[in-house]
């Protein structure tokens, strides 16, 4: 699957594979990000400059599993000199997905094809979370909650808060799928006023479930019971047993 928008691409023209979040190929602009969390929902933005007569754009997605996302038909829309945007709903699975544009514009009876391929990362996410406290009488508007995983910044969340409320904060951070260890999560606001309640705290990733060995203990308890049980009943039928005489 990964050879779909490299074939569409060259079958039409020659293609121009984009890696970066915004790609600029002569009067043709591709915006939208380059990794997403499983389930999202977002936006690629295709802009054309105003030099043509009009245009129209081709969207292809693939990719290797494809579960939950949408659109899966190619979609098609007619220039208008204005940002066009595609809504894309990223697979419920961790994978990748490419994304393939065509521009064909038109210009004093000349064609010309502008091909784009983005390439996004769809990846788990791990649901950080922090409740902010505002002490005072007053609102506090846009104010940002940085969070940080073993001291490397990831992400941030803009919040309005009322005066004596507090606020629970949440923060999707793309993590793919966790290593097995101890993360180290804290959160900041830019702020002197408003606090961060809890605002440090630990994730503990195990591998294989984290009760299993308590599991193993209690059918070993359960065995020795029942081991334990047998031997004092085949003892005391033994001591029981009639004696016969001739």
């Amino acid at each position: 699957m990964r050879v779909i928008p490299f074939l569409l691409a060259f079958i039409l023209l020659v293609p121009v594979l984009a890696l970066a979040e915004t790609y600029t190929y002569g009067p043709v602009t591709i915006t939208g990000p380059d990794k997403v969390a499983i389930g999202e929902t977002f936006n690629y933005t295709v802009n054309v400059q105003q030099i043509f007569n009009h245009y129209k754009i081709v969207f292809v997605l693939s990719g290797y599993n494809l579960t939950g996302a949408s659109p899966i038909s190619p979609q098609y829309l007619n220039g208008t000199f204005s940002p066009q945007n595609f809504t894309i709903t990223a697979p419920s699975v961790q994978t990748t997905l490419y994304l393939f544009f065509q521009v064909i514009a038109y210009l004093n009876n000349q064609i010309f094809y502008y091909n784009i391929t983005e390439t996004v990362q769809v990846l788990n996410y791990t649901i950080l979370k922090v409740k902010v406290y505002n002490p005072t009488n007053f609102i506090f508007k846009d104010l940002n909650v940085s969070f940080y995983v073993n001291g490397k910044y990831v992400g941030s969340s803009e919040i309005n808060i009322s005066g004596n409320t507090t606020e629970n904060v949440t923060y999707k951070w793309l993590s793919g799928t966790l290593s097995p260890g101890i993360y180290n999560i804290q959160a900041k606001v830019n702020s002197t006023v408003v606090k961060i309640i809890g605002g440090k705290y630990n994730i503990d990733i195990q591998v294989g479930n984290p009760f299993l060995e308590y599991i193993y203990i209690i059918i070993a308890i359960i065995l020795a019971m029942i081991l334990v049980i047998v031997v004092i009943t085949a003892i005391y039928n033994r001591r029981n047993k009639p004696k016969w005489k001739k």
